[in-house]
């Protein structure tokens, strides 16, 4: 898409009232101020995950449809109703500047953007209920991340996070935590705050022990610890209700 056809489309968008946008797969180089023009609009999609898996970095990653963006205009924080922003996709490097002053924001999306650190500035967003960095080369996650009380899911597979810090504990809203596909050699006793979790995904790790905490997230229904380094489950974990999906596969533990 050229710039012309985007200025174009801007303002049709204006005139029709578009509460989204979608412009993923559109080989953006930039996003002109015209951006600003967008009022009404709520979900700004510049790239996104779509169907199938391929090769990055000798890992398989979900494809995702992004544009060559490298900044975000600042225009974008003239759009008083966006509550979604989808940037994926697109070789930003780090989160703009801009990104973390959009105050409003609910979703956040960035997968496969290059990402090496999740900026301590991420605490400005309090009213994120869904946070998704999967995809990326970010090691470590800050105690910034203790400020998003309103998150229900985060997303952080498929990065090379060692650690789990004590402050995954503030986040008791959370339903669904994903933080598969890392380095991660331990469970903290702090899980057991997130009474909320419906999912826990913790595949593909290092994880050598499966904490008695557990057993204190009594809403799940999906726990998936497979492919790690677990010899023994505990008992406690036969606690938890029946409908919980156990995926325990590892070379020492099959089943539960």
């Amino acid at each position: 898409m050229t710039q012309d056809e985007l200025l174009v489309l801007i303002d049709r968008a204006v005139a029709e009232g578009w509460r989204e946008l979608d412009l993923s797969g559109q080989e953006l180089t930039e996003l002109p101020v015209e951006i600003g023009k967008l009022q009404q609009l709520e979900s700004l999609i510049l790239g996104k995950k779509v169907e199938g898996y391929e090769p990055v970095g000798g890992r398989f990653l979900e494809k995702v449809s992004g544009n060559n963006l490298k900044t975000l205009p600042l225009e974008l924080l003239s759009l008083p109703n966006l509550r979604k922003l989808d940037i994926s996709g697109n070789p930003l490097k780090s989160i703009p500047d801009v990104v973390m002053q959009i105050l409003h924001l609910e979703e956040l999306i960035l997968i496969r953007v290059e990402l090496t650190e999740i900026p301590d500035a991420i605490a400005k967003l309090t009213n994120l209920t869904q946070l998704d960095l999967s995809g990326n080369q970010i090691t470590e996650i800050p105690e910034a991340i203790a400020k998003l009380t309103n998150l229900t899911q985060l997303d952080l597979s498929d990065n090379q996070i060692t650690e789990i810090p004590e402050a995954i504990a503030n986040l008791t809203n959370l339903t669904q935590l994903d933080l598969g596909s890392n380095q991660i050699n331990e469970i903290p006793e702090a899980i057991a705050n997130l009474t909320n979790l419906r999912e826990l995904y913790l595949s593909y790790n290092q994880i050598t022990e499966i904490p008695e905490a557990i057993a204190k997230l009594t809403n799940l229904t999906q726990l998936d610890l497979s492919y790690n380094q677990i010899t023994e489950i505990p008992e406690a974990l036969a606690k938890l209700t029946n409908r919980l999906v156990r995926k325990l596969q590892s070379q020492t533990v099959q089943s539960f």
